[in-house]
Formats: C-alpha cells, structure tokens, sequence
C-alpha cells in the first residue's frame, strides 16, 4: 500500500490461520495476493556507514505476483510516538518515489551507476491486501527469515488523525497496542538474522558457505535463462556459493567463444567443479543433454541434488523416478522462491533425497 505521507504500524501474527479467520469474520474479503522481493541497497564506500536504515532506504522491487517487472524505490521515514502508539511515517508527501522503471538487470545498472551496493534482501512470499468492513485496508505478509506480520498504513497529512484511525483498527482487531512496531522491514530482517547467528541457528561465522553447482539449460533452449537469475541470485543471497554462475547470464554462449575453450576443456571443468560442490540445484523444465549428463554424474558421486520443474512440465521418468533426486514442481516465479526458501534456507544445509512432493508445503 501507499499513500501521502504514509503512516503504519506493523505487528507480528504469532497464529496467522486464526488471524485470517478474525479477518473473515469481520467481513474482510482479499482484494490482491502479491508477492515480491525488495533488494535493498545502500552507499559504497565510507558514506554507507552513514546511511542509517532506519530513516532511508533505497531498494529494487521485484514484483513476482502479478508479475509486473521491478522499480527502484526510495523513502525517507520517520518513527514518531503519537500519544504513545509508535509509528512510521513517510517524509515524503508521494510516500514511496518511483525513481525507475525496468527489468531487474536495467534496475541494478541504475542502481550501480549510483553507487549503491547490495545489502539486505527482503522476500515477501505471501502477501494479501484486504478490505475489511469498519476497519479499511490491510495487509497480511509472509516475511521469509521474519515471519507472518499485519501491517496497518492510513494517509498521514493529518498525523494525529491518522493514529487514532490506526488505533480504532487495532481495537477492532483485538491487537494490544504494545505489540505493534513503527520498524521498518529491513531493519526487522536484519535483526532477525543477526539474532539467529548470535544464537547458532546458522553456521559459525568463520564456516566457509557451502557450494552450489547449479544446471540449467545452455545449448538446449534458453527460454527459462531470466528464471536461472532468479535462482542463481537467491542462492547467492543466502550465502551459498555458486560454482555455475555463468548458466544464468544471458551471453553465456558468447562467454565460452570468447574464452576459447573447447568442448573437452569445458567438460573437465565442470567435472571439477562438480566434485568439489556440496549441492547440486537443477532446473530441468527444459530438456538439456548436458544437464542430464551432470545430474547423473551428480548422482554418482553421492551429491544431495534438487531438481526443480515447472507445474505441466512432462518431465522424463529417468529424472522423475531417479532415487537420488529430489524432484519438486512449483508453479510460478514465486512459488519457486517458496521452495527455495524451505529446501535452501541458507547455512550448512543438506538436500534430502528422493521422492516428488509435488512442492506443496
């Protein structure tokens, strides 16, 4: 949502099947399911450590569902306390502005001309805006590595108005007014993870990340090539280290002429880098030989392998019935976020093996 000067309040759902039936009772009917990933950056060099997130934030928006490309964002926030309920509220009288419009590589060369580099990563997997009788709109979120939260957001010209618009709808919705938070996202996100490593959910700091070999398609059709960039740089994100980077560019087979390498040069190498992986990623919606090949050499070397295929997709039984893999169906670019988040949420993780569970949760 947004709007001039936006005004909101966030607060977590600790059941959110019993929220959403709170919603349902009161009348409340979903007017869009959204889902995207906000890619936050912040100044290089010497300035980022005066950039302070709380108050700033400049960020790509890869809008997944609907699918609607990606926009670079800026805001300019303030967290003020109105009478005792905290808030936070736009400085901008637009909200959120729009400083650009594009595909997600178009975005990150603005975003890189401006000297910016990548910080957080912000994925919202299941978001839901909802109209409820008496209340207004709000929004319910699946924040991945944060949880479920509701969030609250009412036009902030007249800031006082506006808090006490925000305090009747919590009433209504039974939240205690000290369980709400003015925090922005990114701030949550990153709290969230540090407070994880702080108590050995994740790896030790000093653990080297795991390896990644990932295939998808090169020579056999790359149609799917924008959706290995989504997986390449998700698993990026979580701090795993892909081997295969090159799959998932758009000029991979100009790189290799460029290089020089011949076919036996290229074979070595991606038997080398295959025995030194810890996981192996597949996308096999499209039928690839040389994916075939590496995913069963994969299998012979007892690698953990996901194999990942689009929902309608015939896939061959020698990849459906393989008992080493792993075989999981999604449905959309979002959808495959989902999987990726529960099979490769980050750290020192292991694929189990065998089996198609469809991808549902």
């Amino acid at each position: 949502m947004t709007a001039p000067f936006e005004c909101e309040v966030r607060f977590f759902l600790r059941d959110p099947e019993a929220f959403h039936r709170r919603l349902r009772d009161l009348g409340g009917r979903v007017r869009e399911a959204y889902a995207f990933t906000d890619h936050y950056h912040r100044p290089a060099g010497p300035a980022g450590g005066e950039w302070d997130g709380r108050t700033r934030a400049l960020r790509i928006r890869e809008h997944l569902t609907p699918q609607a490309g990606s926009e670079i964002l800026l805001t300019h926030v303030a967290t003020v306390s109105v009478a005792g309920l905290v808030v936070k509220r736009s400085l901008f009288p637009e909200g959120k502005v729009r400083l650009y419009a594009g595909a997600l590589p178009d975005c990150r060369r603005v975003v890189d001309g401006l000297g910016f580099v990548p910080g957080v990563v912000v994925r919202k997997l299941d978001g839901r805006l909802f109209d409820v009788p008496e209340i207004g709109t709000l929004v319910t979120e699946h924040i991945d590595g944060v949880g479920w939260m509701a969030e609250i957001e009412r036009e902030g010209r007249d800031l006082a108005g506006a808090a006490e618009e925000i305090r009747g709808a919590l009433a209504r919705l039974g939240v205690p007014e000290e369980e709400v938070t003015g925090e922005p996202v990114a701030v949550l996100a990153a709290s969230r993870a540090s407070a994880a490593r702080a108590v050995g959910a994740g790896p030790p700091a000093a653990a080297p990340p795991q390896k990644i070999y990932f295939c998808g398609a090169i020579r056999g059709g790359r149609a799917r090539q924008p959706l290995y960039r989504v997986i390449v740089d998700a698993l990026q994100e979580r701090g795993y280290q892909v081997l295969t980077t090159h799959v998932a560019d758009p000029d991979v087979l100009e790189q290799e002429t460029r290089r020089g390498m011949t076919a036996q040069q290229i074979y070595a190498r991606d038997l080398r880098w295959l025995a030194a992986s810890d996981i192996v990623v597949a996308e096999v919606s499209t039928p690839s030989l040389g994916v075939g090949v590496e995913v069963a050499e994969a299998a012979r070397l007892g690698k953990p392998i996901l194999a990942l295929c689009q929902a309608g997709v015939p896939l061959s039984a020698m990849v459906a019935g393989h008992p080493a893999l792993r075989v999981i169906t999604y449905d959309d670019q979002a959808d495959l976020l989902r999987v990726l988040a529960r099979e490769l949420p980050g750290g020192q993780v292991t694929v189990r093996s065998g089996g198609d569970d469809g991808g549902r949760d």
